[in-house]
């Protein structure tokens, strides 16, 4: 059964805004069934230093972090039993260079990089063991021009692309091996109502969504040719309270939440 009473828990410390206030402003929820996860959590808050409490809070619930996203004054983070991970850690820091420091020191202690974010003028870092990642590269780029062919060079040597973060200028990917997926490809728009008609026309064509972000000024979705999930959806909304309310409904009718995203329909 999952879980989803921690939801509205997590929430009860957020300042919410009008729904007038997110006029442009889109939360989008990437949904499936068919994952090794045997329940979730989603709590979020205002300030990074109370999502940091809020993380090492579900650690001693026995949940891992598997997704964390900034949006408009609001710090999300989706938790999950069942993820194959034995341990974890986060790091973050305002400053890139130190930020990447840091990243090694922790690849060097046997970590992967699961997930970046940038909110807040803060990076974030979350890493766990247990990924079944063999090798790892972060990457940045200025120019999304350049990001695309970074793409595909590791892709032409047999990485996948496991984590894609823009902001502060940059494209930042993570490139792994021996991922669980193949045969990827992606789309980039910057308007989200051109992202998810392709979105839709890439499902009935057999590809699975592994991952949905927005940055820099677009939406970029990643795609997969190998079926991982036996079902996917998602859900759009302006304003964070018409999005919150989605979480219950997809985890009563068996979806897992994969990843969320904020952004702009520019």
């Amino acid at each position: 059964m999952k879980i989803y009473k921690k939801l509205l828990v997590g929430l009860s410390a957020t300042i919410l805004l009008s729904t007038a206030s997110y006029a442009e402003h889109i939360w989008v929820g990437l949904y499936a069934k068919g994952s090794k996860m045997t329940a979730q959590s989603v709590i979020s808050r205002e300030y990074l230093s109370d999502i940091s409490d809020a993380i090492e809070g579900e650690w001693r619930r026995g949940y891992f972090l598997v997704d964390l996203e900034h949006g408009r004054r609001t710090w999300m983070g989706v938790f999950a039993k069942g993820t194959g991970y034995t341990a974890q850690t986060y790091i973050h820091s305002s400053n890139w260079k130190k930020f990447v420091k840091n990243v090694e020191k922790k690849r060097k202690l046997g970590y992967d990089i699961i997930d970046i974010e940038y909110g807040d003028a803060e990076w974030v870092g979350i890493f766990a063991k247990g990924t079944g990642y063999k090798d790892q590269l972060l990457t940045t780029d200025r120019e999304w021009k350049d990001f695309k062919k970074t793409i595909k060079k590791y892709w032409d040597e047999g990485y996948s692309l496991t984590e894609v973060e823009a902001g502060g200028g940059q494209w930042v990917g993570v490139f792994s091996k021996n991922s669980i997926y193949k045969n990827e490809s992606y789309i980039s728009f910057d308007e989200w109502s051109q992202a998810k008609k392709i979105i839709h026309e890439r499902w009935s064509s057999g590809d699975q969504v592994i991952k949905i972000e927005y940055g820099e000024g677009r939406w970029f979705v990643l795609f997969s040719k190998d079926a991982v999930w036996t079902e996917q959806a998602y859900s759009s909304n302006h304003g964070w309270e018409k999005f919150r309310s989605n979480f219950k409904g997809y985890w009563k009718n068996k979806f897992d939440v994969i990843s969320i995203a904020s952004g702009w329909n520019d």
